[in-house]
């Protein structure tokens, strides 16, 4: 039950969403293709959507819905989705969970509108209709091959530049490559007695590249906003030359500062080159290419820098997982080569040593954003200063709920007055001044944030 709690306290999200009672039934399956169609997730009906109260449901509605819910499903789905529904009891009062796995047989739909016009994703916490590239990328998804391991039906061998890619992979590598490599690499393939490139292998060594998308938009901004720029670049070509040419970008803008050390001037980046590097490989790599309208921007501010690449997190990831090291590869034929070009040493450890650097250089944490379509990563040239705190005399009230916020960091409101005996007004009181003591802060919503102890 306690896993519950924190779930709903969690709030509506990629993979979770709230019913107060049983919707439409055009409404229901869009959830449903939604989720199956992305990570899965859970449907929690008897929870307020807006505020994430726990209303419940009759012990009737308990036996009858998931009869009606299962009809639903079968006459507005396809293909056929079985997830699983079972009642749960939070605070004495009863829930109905519809528990929606990832589906092996993507892209799912709405019948009545067909896969073309019917076709639903879940982005961020809301369904929507997905187009004619997402319906693709879920196809390719059933057939578990990735958009850069596709094959390119309109060429032949002769579209890969052999010659400056063996070039380029000496002075990086000091190894020689051969033909037959390119298969290996994948970027050729062999189909029916023919060979054809694959979209990895015309992105990073193709003659012409064929998706004007696939390139890097950089710009060096007047102040902290987008409203003037100083300079802007584009780049195409060959990803890993692009990643280079980002990186000559950034060395003119990113300010140098020199401190003395034993009488020996010593000048360091205002921020790490090496945390750049990292992020925009990072953007490179594991970019969505199926979106085709979007590309990569680089935004240089005076306090910070941004790198918003095209496409969510994949399926379940979160940004905890990656800051811990976990990882999935979108793009796998891409991230072989770069790491046989060293431009990634291992699976996994990019973000955490973007963070690491910026620690080590004394700077604020970067900042990892998933927003909608897109995931940003911002690095910030703000120094990390400790606040300093005059010692405060808390009432015994504030000193209860600290200890409560403490134990659980997504304690609401309504979970305070009732282990503390106290009323909502009570609480919120309390809490506001504790803000103000700064002693607590609340990241994000009210609805779908968390409490952090400051001191």
């Amino acid at each position: 039950m306690n896993d519950f709690k924190q779930l709903i306290a969690s709030g509506e999200s990629k993979t979770l969403e709230f019913k107060q009672t049983l919707p439409k039934s055009d409404n229901l399956a869009k959830s449903i293709l939604a989720f199956s169609n992305m990570a899965g997730g859970k449907i929690l009906i008897g929870i307020e959507d807006r505020t994430g109260e726990t209303i419940g449901i009759s012990d009737d509605e308990v036996l009858d819905m998931p009869d009606k819910i299962s009809n639903i499903i079968h006459d507005c789905c396809a293909p056929n989705i079985i997830p699983e529904i079972y009642a749960q009891n939070i605070k004495g009062k009863n829930i109905l969970v519809i528990e929606v796995f990832p589906g092996p047989h993507r892209p799912y739909y709405l019948k009545k509108k067909g896969r073309d016009k019917g076709t639903y994703i879940r982005v961020g916490a809301a369904n929507k209709i997905a187009d004619r590239n997402i319906i693709m990328d879920l196809d390719r998804q059933r057939r578990n091959i990735s958009f850069d391991a596709e094959i390119d039906y309109d060429g032949d061998s002769t579209a890969i530049d052999f010659d400056k890619l063996n070039i380029d992979f000496k002075e990086y590598t000091n190894t020689t490559l051969h033909q037959k490599d390119l298969l290996n690499l994948r970027f050729l393939k062999e189909e029916n007695g023919k060979i054809y490139p694959t979209f990895g292998g015309l992105l990073i060594a193709g003659k012409e590249i064929p998706f004007e998308f696939s390139r890097i938009k950089c710009a060096r901004f007047k102040g902290n906003d987008t409203g003037e720029f100083i300079d802007q670049k584009e780049y195409s070509g060959p990803l890993y030359t692009q990643v280079e040419q980002a990186m000559n970008f950034a060395k003119m803008y990113i300010a140098k500062a020199g401190k003395v050390e034993f009488i020996q001037r010593i000048d360091t980046w205002a921020i790490p080159l090496e945390a750049i590097r990292e992020a925009i490989v990072n953007a490179v790599v594991h970019r969505d290419y199926g979106i085709s309208s979007s590309d990569i921007k680089f935004a240089i501010f005076d306090n910070h820098i941004e790198i918003t690449s095209p496409g969510a997190l994949p399926r379940a990831l979160s940004i905890t997982d990656i800051k811990t090291g976990r990882s999935e590869l979108r793009n796998p034929v891409i991230a072989r080569f770069f790491h046989e070009i060293h431009f990634i040493e291992a699976w996994g450890t990019g973000i955490k040593k973007i963070i690491q650097q910026c620690s080590d250089a004394g700077l604020r944490e970067p900042e990892f954003i998933e927003s909608g379509l897109f995931f940003q990563v911002i690095l910030y040239k703000e120094k990390h200063i400790a606040p300093v705190i005059a010692p405060v005399k808390l009432s015994d009230i504030q000193e209860r709920i600290l200890s409560e916020m403490k134990k659980n960091m997504n304690i609401t409101y309504q979970d305070l007055s009732g282990l503390l005996s106290k009323d909502k007004t009570t609480i919120r009181r309390n809490i506001k001044k504790l803000k103000e003591l700064n002693e607590i802060k609340r990241i994000g919503s009210d609805k779908t944030g968390h409490w952090e102890i400051i001191k």
